[in-house]
């Protein structure tokens, strides 16, 4: 990354930016929301920041004030969560709808109040995790410190991918001119990933691929807890994540199944219409479903570790961070998405978003223990190989020290 990086960019030394000898370096996690507020991006701060602390790190979060998405409060506070600092950030919501007028522009929901720049002079780095708001990035462009944004999830056929790309390609300009102003480095979980951020205007030289990581001494097999026909899904309760997909599906299947929905509803119009979905397929008998609401990431392991199979029926994800909690421990995943390794070696199975073909799929995983427990094993030996936690920490570390570098290296005369 040094040469690359230090021949594509032009940036003047900072001395706040400079780290001497025994200086502690010291990360803010920046991300939209946060706990109390439960999804896969909440849980990925607290997992890097107790990683990075646990390396050496001293890593703290910063957030929006909220315990609603997106009902910002107008105060400020700082809470402690373990070791992790967290500042809650005002902000001001401009609209009382779910989405601001300002969010299909620049993809801005709220306005945070200025005075949470006084919080970046006391790091050293500051990471921005994800790009589905960038209300914080786009409000603290020309604050000095070295930045990085880390993709939480790019989407060829969704979210801000499709919408600038394809359905608003006029807005499209405007925002490949100021997105790729907005960060020094951009991390991509896949080479997909970062061929999408160069699509939307971000320099190949600025893209750098960072796996997600997870704790797998926490998401280990238990392979005695297992439940026969079993099958979970986990998720927000929302449109894009297809649970309407695996619920029809319960309706092809003879084998009884065992549903169990974990994860917040978010949008009330479609959870109403999964709840009278579920209810006649709980009517007739065969098959049950409940509904067991939001868990936080240290409950979810043993509803891993019990299951037969994870479904992921997303409209237009590949994979999330739990396609990875679930093959830690040792629990296949059917997905709609795409495979981890192009060998295809990493537990999951693959299925189309049709119902009956998908209902054909978990019937023959059901019935096929030894196709699970196999299958359970390849992720296990996948995720421990690519995607443990302490490997990717080290290697988050580094891109920080590079960047620390690059920032402190003096522009060059042409």
């Amino acid at each position: 990354m040094k040469e690359r990086a230090q021949d594509a960019w032009h940036v003047k030394p900072s001395s706040q930016n400079r780290l001497t000898c025994g200086d502690i370096m010291r990360v803010l996690i920046v991300t939209p929301s946060y706990f109390p507020i439960i999804g896969g991006s909440e849980a990925l701060a607290r997992t890097l920041s107790n990683g990075l602390n646990d390396s050496g790190i001293n890593a703290d979060i910063m957030t929006y004030n909220m315990d609603k998405k997106w009902n910002v409060a107008w105060r400020e506070e700082t809470k402690e969560d373990g070791a992790i600092h967290v500042y809650r950030a005002s902000g001001l919501k401009v609209s009382s709808g779910h989405i601001s007028p300002f969010f299909p522009l620049i993809r801005v929901n709220a306005f945070p109040n200025p005075s949470f720049l006084k919080k970046f002079k006391d790091y050293d780095i500051i990471h921005f995790l994800g790009e589905a708001d960038l209300g914080f990035p786009i409000f603290s462009y020309f604050v000095s410190k070295p930045k990085l944004m880390q993709s939480v999830g790019l989407f060829r056929n969704g979210g801000i991918y499709k919408y600038y790309m394809h359905e608003r390609r006029f807005l499209g300009t405007v925002f490949k001119n100021f997105f790729p102003k907005l960060a020094d480095v951009y991390l991509a979980y896949s080479d997909e990933e970062m061929e999408l951020l160069s699509d939307l205007g971000v320099a190949k030289s600025k893209i750098l691929a960072l796996p997600l990581g997870l704790d797998v001494e926490t998401f280990r097999p238990s392979p005695e807890r297992k439940v026969d026909n079993l099958v979970i899904f986990v998720g927000r309760i929302q449109p894009i994540k297809g649970l309407h997909i695996l619920i029809e599906a319960l309706s092809y299947m003879e084998t009884p199944v065992q549903l169990d929905v974990i994860g917040p509803v978010w949008d009330e119009e479609y959870g109403a219409k999964i709840k009278i979905m579920s209810q006649r397929i709980n009517r007739n008998r065969v098959h049950a479903v409940r509904f067991l609401g939001p868990m936080q990431q240290k409950d979810l392991v043993s509803w891993y570790q019990k299951a037969s199979v994870l479904v992921s029926p997303y409209l237009y994800e590949t994979y999330s961070s739990v396609t990875l909690e679930a093959l830690a421990c040792g629990t296949p995943v059917l997905s709609t998405g795409s495979h981890l390794s192009p060998r295809g070696d990493d537990g999951i199975v693959l299925t189309s978003k049709e119902s009956g073909e998908l209902a054909e799929v978990l019937e023959r995983l059901l019935r096929d223990k030894r196709m699970r427990v196999r299958c359970g094993q390849q992720g296990r030996k996948f995720v421990e190989q690519y995607h443990s936690w302490q490997s990717i920490t080290q290697r988050l570390i580094a891109v920080y020290y590079d960047l620390l570098k690059l920032k402190n290296t003096p522009e060059r005369e042409d």
